[in-house]
């Protein structure tokens, strides 16, 4: 699918530098056309002010424009229609300038014409010398004119094409490039999905199978069917659990996730979540301790920053073997607060904690099976954290233990 849509942007970036050369090209040309057809007619009024100015119409003085050498060929027609003075140099051009001259309406301007496969502009003035109307027509070759736009033209269509055939591999690589975080998205988000599935199947497999037991106990009294009821109870709350996690996380990336940031004691909050967690370390055979700074407030969503703590307490916990600790500090520094749990625990190896935060990502993942986690905890945390303005940092080494650090700024917007 990606390859496909690669070679779509691909084509669509060519299609737009061909019709950026085909415009590119046709400005350039136009301006050029415009240019050269310009000097060329304002070279000839000029010449034939010079011719009409002179009096023995010899054209010497008109030979040079602003320093622009030209060959260029002239009649003088008289009242009668008569050649009166010329420099001609094609004999061609006396009947077509006849011709011209029939047309009363032809004056001051210039045309185009062919004559013996050469093209000429002629520029046509009447003026009256004395008491006579006379009519001067100055012809000029524009075939090296014609013969370099044609070559200017060739140059550039050849340049540009080479340059789009130079492109198209570039374009073809750079697609590939800005697809990469699209396919990067897309395929996290299919893990996503398949492992979401998978996380409610198994609650769904544990209630339908309990269902059906009951349904062949159907004339049993309910008190001898209890065990099934709880396991369909107990496998409900997880399923509930996970789609509130699944939730949390879809919000956090439609960015529709609500924050109600507040000034509160975080001191008062980290005691809370101790005394929270206190009696489920105690069951584990773990000791939970606090290390927590008094009077240190922070601007945040304090539901949100408690769920974070807890998440890191419980994960602690989870994987700190019996007899361990943990322990729960809380420290300001000039610029940031530091909320950090300590544990005794497993540790994590360095491909872990560059794994630890993505989504369904367990370290060992039988152990959190039987704890009840999915492996969306840490990455809620991290959404939270950062949405806080704050950055979490680990220190881990393994069988010694890890350290997780929530760094939030001190004075949070």
């Amino acid at each position: 699918m990606f390859r496909e849509i690669k070679k779509q942007i691909t084509l669509f970036n060519v299609l737009i530098l061909i019709a950026f050369l085909i415009f590119f090209i046709a400005l350039l040309m136009f301006m050029w056309r415009w240019t050269y057809v310009n000097f060329s007619e304002r070279f000839l009024v000029r010449t034939s002010q010079s011719i009409i100015n002179s009096e023995k119409y010899d054209g010497r003085k008109a030979a040079r424009y602003d320093g622009y050498s030209s060959n260029y060929e002239y009649i003088l027609w008289d009242a009668d229609h008569h050649a009166e003075h010329m420099k001609i140099f094609n004999a061609s051009l006396i009947l077509r300038g006849h011709e011209l001259l029939q047309d009363k309406k032809f004056n001051e301007t210039f045309r185009d014409f062919e004559v013996n496969h050469l093209t000429y502009r002629v520029y046509s003035k009447r003026f009256k010398k004395g008491n006579e109307v006379k009519t001067l027509q100055i012809f000029q070759q524009v075939n090296n004119e014609r013969a370099f736009t044609k070559t200017v033209f060739v140059i550039l269509l050849f340049f540009g094409s080479a340059g789009i055939l130079i492109l198209i591999p570039i374009s073809y690589f750079l697609a590939g490039k800005s697809l990469r975080p699209v396919k990067q998205s897309y395929e996290n988000q299919k893990k996503f999905i398949a492992d979401a599935s998978h996380e409610l199947r198994t609650p769904l497999t544990v209630i339908q199978t309990n269902v059906e037991v009951l349904r062949m106990k159907e004339d049993e009294v309910l008190s001898e069917n209890i065990h099934w009821l709880n396991n369909i109870s107990s496998e409900s709350e997880t399923m509930s659990k996970l789609i509130s996690n699944l939730l949390t996380i879809a919000q956090a990336d439609n960015n529709r996730l609500i924050f109600q940031k507040k000034l509160f004691d975080l001191s008062a909050l980290c005691a809370e979540v101790y005394d929270l967690m206190y009696d489920f370390a105690k069951q584990q055979d773990i000791t939970l301790k606090s290390d927590i700074q008094k009077d240190i407030e922070f601007k945040g969503d304090e539901d949100k920053v408690k769920q974070a703590i807890r998440i890191l307490v419980d994960n602690a916990i989870k994987y700190t073997n019996a007899g361990g600790t943990v322990t729960i500090k809380l420290t300001t520094t000039m610029r940031s607060i530091q909320v950090s749990v300590t544990d005794t625990g497993i540790g994590l190896s360095e491909k872990d904690q560059k794994k630890i935060f993505e989504r369904f990502y367990r370290v060992d993942d039988a152990r959190h099976r039987e704890e009840g986690g999915f492996g969306l905890g840490l990455n809620i945390c991290a959404l939270i954290v950062k949405q806080h303005g704050g950055k979490i940092v680990i220190h881990s080494e393994l069988g010694k233990g890890s350290t997780f650090t929530i760094i939030l700024p001190k004075y949070s917007l």
